[in-house]
């Protein structure tokens, strides 16, 4: 048998633990049955997955500091069993109200699960074998996205919307029995807590999420202005806090390494890519050329299937080749495929829409390994957590401008229309902007790449 520390064991531990976030999928076919049963606007509704997303993200850099001060396996097993609890809470959920509430209670522990498995991934292996294990990882949110839908309306068609989160119960029980038994402890590190400069980065980037997806929303202009103000105070009450606190919770200097700047601005490109691509192709296909929501559904599998065949193979290919040309390429074939969808039209056929996909898939998949890579190389194994936390918020940030600024193009262009032409032209623009907002990381990893190789070719 294994020894517990083998870490392939720790991968697997790792692995499932991403895997229980395959929930802010799973649950979006159930979002019909919950408003029947609560009777809600669609508008209410909205909070049961937005309130999720906005409680992991203003988790993510404690969960970092946590999991660095108290060690992996005692934060990794509570915020494993406060998920199982929340997810009972959930399904058992007596009001709409405090099923919101059981959410933002899902959305905090899933920030803990989704800070600590990333760092557990990158501790448990030596950099040359670091990508080959992020690409495995990762294949647990690819999965996720694949299989989350798919069982989702099953199981509500099941048994309704409760059985989807019961369902979910074993896998954050098996996440708590095996960082029990798999873990390490470890000694605390002691020390001050910069509890106002996490606090301070949790509400910049619950602000600026919160906002964008605002600014998604018709007529929720002044709320998204509010927001972004409030965050524009977080971010310089944290900058303040960071320069003068004795342990801070960020090292700004952080920020003055490029290959963490470039490698995170590339890795939220990815999820820029990912959140833009699923939303505004869906409209595409449905509003602008009449597919039904199963068959768009079956196109866009394309690029999540693709990924997740990729992702394996491409943490090997990552290594082999470098992180820079692994980055370079993965841009390129994202940027190459938010241009070919460009010529989506009134009759494009569906296999030219199925090869944007192929493409846009292996592009993500690969950006998204070489991205990690390099960020967390950027960090000793004390700031693995730390530095998780501040990869996955950047890459939040990324995720939330993938479904609001894309919205804002479509918007003023189809004017309000949902009719053919309206949103023909909406999608359109919105995947110009897609296009603008990818082409900046590829500019930046150029910009690094280009003299360097220069430098590096003998003089003649």
């Amino acid at each position: 048998m294994m020894a517990p520390m083998d870490p392939r064991w720790l991968l697997a531990l790792a692995w499932l633990a991403g895997f229980t976030l395959i929930d802010s999928s799973i649950v979006s076919l159930a979002l019909p049955d919950i408003a029947r049963d609560f009777d809600r606007s669609v508008g209410q509704l909205a909070w049961v997955s937005t309130i999720y997303l906005l409680a992991l993200a203003a988790t993510l850099l404690a969960a970092g500091r946590l999991s660095d001060r108290y060690g992996q396996r005692p934060v990794l097993a509570i915020g494993a069993a406060v998920f199982l609890i929340a997810t009972l809470a959930s399904g058992l959920a007596p009001s709409f109200e405090l099923l919101v509430a059981a959410r933002a209670l899902q959305g905090i522990a899933g920030g803990i699960l989704y800070t600590v498995s990333l760092a557990i991934t990158v501790t448990a292996f030596p950099p040359e074998r670091r990508a080959s294990a992020l690409g495995i990882y990762f294949t647990s949110g690819a999965f996720g996205a694949v299989i989350g839908p798919v069982v989702g309306g099953f199981l509500t068609d099941l048994g309704g919307w409760r059985l989807v989160f019961l369902a979910q119960l074993p896998l954050p029980a098996a996440v708590v029995i095996g960082a029990l038994a798999l873990l390490p402890a470890t000694a605390r590190r002691t020390g001050p807590f910069d509890l106002a400069g996490v606090a301070s980065a949790s509400l910049f980037i619950v602000a600026a999420t919160f906002g964008m997806l605002q600014l998604a929303e018709p007529g929720q202009a002044g709320v998204a202005a509010v927001a972004a103000a409030v965050a524009v105070v977080a971010l310089a009450t944290f900058v303040f806090e960071e320069r003068r606190a004795v342990a801070p919770a960020v090292d700004l200097r952080i920020f003055a390494n490029a290959r963490f700047v470039v490698a995170t601005a590339a890795g939220a490109g990815a999820w820029f890519a990912i959140m833009s691509a699923v939303i505004y192709a869906a409209i595409y296909l449905q509003l602008g050329r009449g597919f039904g929501a199963g068959e768009a559904g079956l196109i866009l599998l394309t690029s999540p299937l693709v990924a997740l065949v990729a992702f394996p193979f491409s943490g090997r290919f990552v290594a082999g080749l470098g992180t820079d040309r692994s980055l370079l390429l993965g841009l390129v074939l994202m940027v190459g495929g938010s241009g070919l969808m460009l010529t989506w039209g009134a009759a494009t056929p569906v296999w030219w829409i199925v090869v944007t996909q192929v493409i846009m898939g292996a592009g993500i998949a690969t950006t998204l390994v070489a991205s990690a890579t390099d960020a967390m190389a950027q960090f000793t194994p004390e700031q693995a957590g730390t530095g998780s936390a501040l990869f996955n918020s950047l890459r939040q940030l990324g995720a939330a401008m993938g479904v609001a600024v894309p919205a804002v193009a479509f918007e003023m262009v189809a004017a309000g229309s949902r009719d053919t032409d309206a949103a023909l032209g909406g999608s359109t623009a919105a995947f110009l902007v897609r296009l603008a907002v990818l082409a900046v990381p590829l500019l930046v990893v150029l910009a690094r790449t280009v003299p360097r190789q220069a430098a590096a070719e003998p003089a003649t």
